[in-house]
């Protein structure tokens, strides 16, 4: 009997820790690995702006540029990660004396906090402009000589889509109109673009700018999906990209082109790889599409 007893006392304590790292695991998984990982291991994209030619340019007024902003083909702003603890996450979160910081789950930033009202390098200050062309984002500057601009931002989101971002309500550079036709082909569940899809969008250069040298444009954005909610043959990106060299004022109409990275590694798509960066970089097209001057004041 006590030889029995002593054979329980082992079995106990192997119960015990397989219970204890059972719920560390649910805890790990749960609370702290999954809401605390960094933002690239969740929906998350980066967004580049890049203006150039502007740099020693004497100018007189206010100076306004405007570029796309990453919002849906229809102009919807994604929505900002937003997961809070279910209750058994926060009973464990209680019971292992977690920070009340952490009870509240990770924030991320949405666009205005992101975007909005920023000063940055040369003077200029940032805001999202509701135009006739739709959303679009914007510098502005009273300084009489120039400086080029350069801007990043990273933004984590709820969900999109990487196999058909154009239709499923994914960020591209918005205003977006005349997207060509973008065959898709089977993969695996799903499908994934066949080509590189392209389209139309605008950028704004202030009239006190006209007739003077190109401005250059160089804006992109970089989207991947959750590598936690997806098996690695479906873990990817797609990216965007506007390339332009302008010399007018107003609005001008620009080319953008889309690509796919499905699974990671397949670059086939890659569009700093395409023929469109290739003629950009050899200035053989700037991928201005027209150029209709609009010298319409912006707020």
């Amino acid at each position: 009997m006590r030889r029995e007893n002593l054979l329980l006392i082992p079995i106990f304590f192997t119960v015990i820790v397989i219970g204890i790292l059972f719920f560390y695991a649910i805890y790990a998984i749960n609370t702290g690995t999954y809401l605390g990982r960094e933002p690239g291991q969740r929906y998350f994209f980066s967004y580049d702006v890049e203006v150039t030619g502007l740099s020693g340019k004497k100018v007189n007024g206010t100076t306004v540029i405007m570029v796309p902003i990453p919002a849906s083909k229809e102009g919807v702003f994604f929505t900002p990660f937003t997961q809070k603890p279910t209750l058994f996450q926060k009973f464990l979160l209680t019971v292992t004396n977690k920070p009340d910081k952490n009870h509240i789950g990770p924030h991320f930033e949405n666009m205005s906090e992101q975007l909005d009202n920023k000063e940055i390098i040369g003077d200029w200050t940032t805001f999202i402009a509701e135009t006739d062309k739709g959303y679009m984002y914007g510098f502005r500057t009273n300084n009489t000589k120039l400086e080029d601009i350069h801007k990043s931002a990273c933004f984590v989101a709820d969900y999109f889509d990487i196999f058909d971002p154009i239709n499923n309500g994914s960020p591209m550079l918005f205003p977006v109109e005349n997207v060509s036709n973008s065959s898709s082909v089977p993969y695996g569940e799903y499908t994934k673009y066949a080509s590189n899809p392209t389209y139309d969008t605008y950028v704004y250069v202030s009239d006190n700018l006209k007739g003077g040298e190109n401005v250059s444009f160089d804006v992109y954005l970089a989207a991947n999906n959750d590598p936690y909610e997806w098996p690695e043959k479906y873990r990817g990106r797609y990216n965007n990209v506007l390339l332009a060299k302008v010399n007018d004022t107003g609005y001008v109409k620009v080319r953008a082109i889309m690509g796919q990275e499905v699974p990671w590694g397949n670059d086939s798509l890659e569009v700093l790889g395409s023929q469109y960066a290739f003629d950009y970089y050899e200035n053989k097209d700037s991928h201005v599409v027209n150029e209709t001057p609009s010298y319409t004041e912006v707020a």
